[in-house]
């Protein structure tokens, strides 16, 4: 398999990449700032007669910083795979096999933190990936099959106990889904089926015991949801068909604050997917 593009195309002299940055493999992608970067001198950055790349490649930013290096054998990466901020810290490792295809990955932000490890095929993520917070701590694991989500991802709190599990399949969320107390007490259990929330949904207080007893059905609530105060006393009923109540006219005035604020908290079991960018905000349970 080959892996061309990688690096981008390099000259001879020094160019400038304006309004542009690189991803990890080198691909130009849309930025607002302007990175002038120059070719190292001397015999490297090579091409054989057959146009493949071979040796030591290296560019390097307009102040001298290696902007990234890489030794290539047959226009595939071999050994490890550099890339560097123009402040001289690294941004991306990737050792690579013998083959150039595999590659064990580490990604780091600006400021020298590690902010994920795992392997990459070709360019897509391939097997287990750990992703970290800007506090150094381990914030999910997540496992792929050629780029897409498959198996149980796992997140964690600060503490390093289990936050939750989902499970994936081809990229869609199918199978469990448990959520926990920072004591490690179990918090949420529920499946997805093929992207929607399917089958009976529990909730529990950190005591264990019951806090919301329902179900969903094509992802909407449906049937009789029961819901307990801390101690196990049931507070009220709902009815629900196809996502919708059918009996809160029934209840009355201290049911129907109750009610009122249990639909507003619904969504404070949140969704890790929308923190991928801030994860320390969901550890800290922002």
């Amino acid at each position: 398999m080959k892996i061309t593009a990688l690096i981008i195309t390099l000259g001879l002299s020094i160019s400038t990449i304006q309004a542009q940055e690189l991803d990890v493999f080198g691909n130009k992608v849309p930025s607002n700032k302007s990175v002038t970067t120059q070719n190292a001198p001397g015999k490297i950055n090579q091409k054989d007669s057959q146009g493949l790349k071979q040796g030591y490649w290296e560019k390097r930013y307009n102040n001298g910083k290696i902007a990234y290096s890489v030794t290539f054998k047959d226009d595939k990466p071999i050994g490890e795979l550099k890339r560097f901020y123009n402040n001289g810290n690294k941004k991306v490792i990737i050792r690579y096999d013998d083959k150039g295809e595999y590659g064990d990955t580490e990604m780091y932000s600006e400021d020298g933190k590690l902010t994920s490890r795992g392997r990459y095929f070709g360019k897509i993520k391939d097997g287990k990936w750990d992703f970290f917070s800007k506090e150094n701590k381990l914030y999910s694991t997540e496992h792929y099959n050629m780029g897409k989500k498959n198996g149980i991802t796992t997140y964690y709190f600060r503490n390093g106990k289990k936050a939750e599990e989902l499970e994936w399949k081809e990229d869609v969320k199918d199978g469990v889904w448990n959520k926990f107390h920072e004591s490690g007490n179990i918090k949420l259990k529920a499946a997805h089926s093929k992207g929607h929330i399917e089958g009976p949904y529990m909730v529990y207080f950190d005591n264990g015991k019951t806090e919301i007893q329902g179900q969903f059905l094509n992802g909407k609530e449906e049937g009789t949801w029961l819901v307990f105060t801390p101690t196990g006393n049931l507070l009220y009923k709902i009815e629900y068909k196809e996502g919708k109540t059918l009996n809160t006219e029934e209840f009355d005035e201290k049911q129907q604050k109750l009610f009122e604020e249990f639909e507003k908290n619904k969504g404070r079991l949140k969704d890790p997917e929308e923190f991928r960018h801030d994860p320390d905000s969901y550890m800290r349970g922002n």
